[in-house]
């Protein structure tokens, strides 16, 4: 499943969703294109996660992201690897996309790392 299963996750829509609800998953979907376009335009556009509280995921970037008409603190992250990590990047290895809420999408890549 990998960030394929945590886009599905995130983007999932009850049954009973209203319009407004439909309209912000529509947005966060577009959100989430439009950043794996931009990383991988610039695979240094995120910022280095560095050894804080995740260690293992020292050498990995990370963009705190949100839908655009939504104030305060950014609730979504992705998480990728720039591969190989020694000189140019040939490829960003997605590892997670998720929450900031209880660190789940730290938690995420931690597993996939």
């Amino acid at each position: 499943e990998g960030v394929k299963g945590d886009i599905a996750e995130l983007t999932a829509l009850s049954d009973d969703a209203d319009p407004a609800q439909r309209g912000q998953v529509d947005a966060l979907k577009h959100r989430i294109a439009e950043l794996f376009l931009e990383c991988e335009a610039n695979p240094h556009a995120g910022e280095m996660m560095g050894a804080g509280r995740h260690p293992e995921l020292a050498d990995c970037r990370r963009v705190r992201f949100d839908i655009d008409t939504r104030k305060g603190k950014p609730r979504f992250r992705l998480i990728y690897r720039n591969e190989p990590t020694d000189g140019a990047p040939a490829q960003c290895l997605w590892l997670a996309i998720g929450p900031r809420a209880g660190l789940r999408a730290h938690r995420k890549a931690q597993q996939r790392a």
